[in-house]
């Protein structure tokens, strides 16, 4: 079995004594929290080596994440015009199974082309921008009226300054008017944001071509501008044109089973106990119940690299 390098840090005493951190990770010490979101907590670090601080600068914040090597979907638009039917449903489905699963943990998110990339097997994934949080045993109930969001991909309840729910992430069916068009559903020029609410209301969309009916039927269905009539993610994902060439695998939120300590990589378990300063309790329990934290994605994508 491939063994990760287990590189010695040496942490000079002087940075631990002037920088206040809570722990060291890598080659970083932790510091302050900058700020959190629904998954995740942005901390300040100090990279031991060059004593500078990595994560914040006097004009930028700078976070680590997970690299998607296959860009992002709007280059992959712009370079082929439009993309075939069969590529665009594959990633329709993949991002209306993560926005269910999104909605389940109470979070309606600003969905657009821009908010997609690609990883190195071509599949989506999901990068937030900006997003907002539901309680999770309301999510029929309660609405949000916090606007935030792009004109050009904004459900139109969003422009009209009105309350919302989860429905507006089913108006994400601009972004697959654009993979399958190459064009936005609903454009003003020049920019004129009372027109281009007209236009979603009185469903005045560009022209398709004519190769993608049953396509754009489904697209139709999600641009529908009364919140009532929409469907709901649940039921796009059970829509026909959806799962064409899929009987065999129907379309499901995504979900994680809980592993047990025995299923846990020992390599990995190695490299995050003696280079990363982890405790082994602590990630046998974290990632064990599979809680969202920063542990439990080194881990994952630890184990992704090996």
């Amino acid at each position: 079995r491939q063994r990760l390098p287990l590189p010695s840090l040496k942490v000079p005493r002087e940075l631990l004594r002037s920088f206040p951190h809570s722990k060291r990770v890598g080659s970083y010490l932790v510091g302050k929290m900058i700020n959190k979101g629904s998954f995740a907590k942005v901390m300040e670090g100090l990279h031991i080596s060059t004593g500078e601080k990595t994560l914040e600068t006097e004009n930028s914040y700078y976070m680590v994440m997970e690299l998607c090597a296959g860009g992002d979907l709007m280059d992959r638009i712009c370079e082929r015009k439009r993309l075939e039917e069969r590529e665009v449903r594959r990633y329709t489905r993949q991002i209306l199974s993560a926005v269910e699963h999104l909605h389940k943990h109470g979070i309606v998110h600003d969905l657009k082309i821009e908010n997609f990339l690609l990883d190195e097997h071509n599949n989506i994934k999901i990068v937030f921008g900006l997003s907002n949080t539901l309680k999770t045993d309301s999510l029929s109930l309660e609405l949000l009226s916090t606007q935030c969001g792009s004109p050009a991909y904004a459900a139109p309840e969003l422009l009209a300054h009105r309350k919302y729910g989860p429905k507006v992430d089913v108006w994400s069916g601009v972004s697959m008017f654009a993979m399958l068009t190459g064009t936005l559903p609903f454009t003003v020029e020049p920019f004129n944001i009372k027109q281009l609410h007209q236009k979603m209301v009185n469903g005045e969309i560009s022209s398709i071509p004519g190769d993608i009916s049953k396509a754009v039927s489904f697209v139709l269905s999600l641009l529908e501008p009364d919140p009532a009539k929409r469907p709901s993610v649940r039921a796009a994902m059970e829509e026909r044109w959806i799962n064409e060439g899929y009987s065999k695998k129907a379309l499901h939120t995504l979900s994680h089973k809980n592993l047990s300590p025995e299923d846990l990589n020992s390599t990995v378990l190695e490299y995050m106990t003696e280079t990363l300063g982890y405790s082994l309790s602590e990630i046998i329990h974290v990632v064990t119940t599979n809680r969202p934290s920063a542990l439990t994605a080194s881990y994952h994508l630890l184990l992704s690299r090996l």
